[in-house]
């Protein structure tokens, strides 16, 4: 088990258990994903974000609790359920389609209000090697949400994203400040700029430094750096492939 001692970090929202409120019939079906999203929404009130990525799409419709049913309906896609505290459902923020070959994990359920500081954020990892890579939803203009899994990288200063992924994020190229940086292979040019947020399972880490490398410097990979990184105690448990984040 590695573990590095890092600075504090920043917490804002915990995880909350879904309660049991009926939705209806739970007979498996596929239905219109957006037609009964809608329709949930009618009933229970909560408010869709990122409904444009459930276009022709269909879903299983299976389940007699709220939160339940919407797992289910959106199992195919990255997304977080967020609840009112009393365990009604304020919003869905889908964030797009899961990513192919992707290991399957929860859905995220969030809610508004701050945990306890020391609650600690605990992921599984994916394997490879020596390393190990952790899934994340990236925020960008417009509370705009990309899911990626990334490598955790300690010797990397901030995250550090492919540059195709600017677009994506909804940023604005001509924003961000073109700088030489440091990787393992030399300098190289980067654009280098600030992300609203970094979602870690439920909690949402604000104003993120990154940099943007040319995708064929980067492929398709990912570094989650020191932005985020060093705001915490971080363990990485290699037996289990877990990563567990605590603030001081």
């Amino acid at each position: 088990m590695q573990r590095f001692p890092l600075v504090p970090g920043l917490v804002l929202t915990g995880l909350l258990a879904a309660s049991a409120l009926p939705v209806g019939a739970a007979d498996a079906q596929q239905v219109d994903l957006t037609a009964e999203l809608a329709r949930l929404a009618s009933i229970y009130g909560f408010t869709i974000t990122g409904e444009e990525h459930l276009a022709e799409s269909a879903g299983r419709a299976e389940g007699e609790e709220p939160v339940r049913r919407l797992r289910t309906l959106l199992e195919g896609f990255d997304h977080i359920i967020v609840q009112d505290g009393t365990g009604g459902v304020e919003r869905v923020i889908v964030l797009g389609p899961a990513e192919p070959g992707a290991p399957p994990t929860e859905p995220l359920v969030a809610v508004d209000g701050e945990p306890p500081p020391d609650a600690p954020i605990e992921l599984p990892t994916v394997r490879q090697g020596s390393q190990h890579s952790v899934r994340v939803a990236l925020e960008g203009a417009d509370g705009r949400r990309f899911a990626r899994l990334l490598l955790i990288d300690t010797g990397a200063d901030t995250v550090v994203l492919p540059s195709s992924l600017i677009d994506s994020l909804g940023l604005d190229p001509d924003t961000l400040e073109q700088r030489q940086v440091q990787t393992a292979n030399g300098l190289t040019d980067a654009l280098t700029g600030q992300l609203d947020a970094v979602w870690l399972g439920p909690q949402r880490v604000m104003n993120v430094a990154v940099a943007f490398l040319d995708d064929d410097k980067l492929g398709n990979a990912g570094l989650l750096g020191m932005s985020v990184l060093g705001r915490y105690q971080l363990t990485i448990d290699d037996q289990e492939n877990r990563i567990t984040l605590t603030g001081r």
